[in-house]
């Protein structure tokens, strides 16, 4: 568990702050440095004023793991993301104060991110670009953030692909920040993943769409998941027939048919055979 000091010194680099800079017209920065290595020889109302500096309440600094309000309210809002129910997101976001939401970047983030997310589901893409953009700017370099961020980016893609724009870059981005987070979250690098492996097939490089394939369904056996699987076992197909690798395709599909044939998926597998034979023809 995080003590005081690591708190402060983790929020402190997460905005950027010098020690000299956080200290700027409240204490001295040995002060600072003391606070952080857990010395509190700091009067009450300097360190109130440098934890308002960071956006940090008392109660986020010496509660420990106990969960805060905010805490509650990201549980609800990933809770409500996770089923797709943007009533439940808006309702959620309507319920707190703009003083609630500005408490910290995280929350702030959060604020912003969920409010793209519902007009994205309204058709309102312009401005859930916008939002969703300015969530990702608040937390960039917080770590803790970086799977969120991951997400951030995956809906962007999303956006842009459904307005016929190429989501390739942010979906570059999502991966960059998935990876970065060092997290284990298989479902959302195989969506990631998946993502990828269409936008390079799009973009006609298909050596790429198939090495993102592979990886992805690496990660599914890895993690006994078949999620996606099917759609990614298409996207690997048709990268191989577009990339001439007849023999390799053939033997990928009969011996993974069974999970085409479980998930009632068996039309994609006509689609990749009908290409397959105009493309030898």
């Amino acid at each position: 568990m995080e003590n005081v000091g690591e708190k402060i010194r983790g929020r402190r680099k997460m905005m950027a702050f010098s020690q000299l800079k956080l200290a700027e017209n409240i204490t001295s920065q040995s002060a600072i440095s003391r606070l952080e290595n857990d010395i509190f020889t700091i009067p009450l109302n300097e360190l109130m004023d440098v934890l308002e500096r960071l956006n940090l309440s008392m109660h986020d600094v010496f509660c420990g793991n106990e969960k805060t309000l905010g805490n509650i309210v990201r549980e609800e809002l990933d809770e409500a993301r996770g089923e797709l129910d943007y009533e439940r997101m808006e309702q959620i976001l309507k319920s707190y104060n703009k003083k609630f939401w500005n408490q910290s970047p995280e929350m702030a983030g959060y604020e912003s991110w969920h409010r793209g997310l519902v007009k994205q589901a309204n058709g309102e893409y312009r401005d859930a670009l916008r939002l969703i953009s300015k969530a990702i700017e608040k937390n960039q370099i917080n770590e803790k953030m970086y799977e969120m961020i991951a997400e951030m980016h995956l809906a962007k893609g999303n956006i842009y692909n459904m307005n016929n724009l190429s989501g390739l870059d942010s979906y570059k981005e999502a991966l960059y920040y998935y990876e970065l987070s060092k997290k284990s979250s298989h479902k959302l690098v195989v969506k990631i993943l998946y993502n990828l492996t269409v936008s390079f097939c799009e973009a006609e490089e298909h050596g790429k769409s198939l090495r993102y394939s592979n990886k992805a369904l690496e990660i599914l056996h890895k993690n006994e998941s078949t999620y996606l699987i099917c759609y990614i076992m298409y996207m690997k197909m048709s990268a191989m027939i577009h990339l001439g690798k007849q023999e390799e395709y053939v033997l990928f599909r009969n011996n993974n048919r069974i999970f085409f044939e479980i998930y009632n998926k068996l039309q994609l597998l006509v689609n990749l055979e009908n290409y397959s034979r105009e493309n030898i023809s």
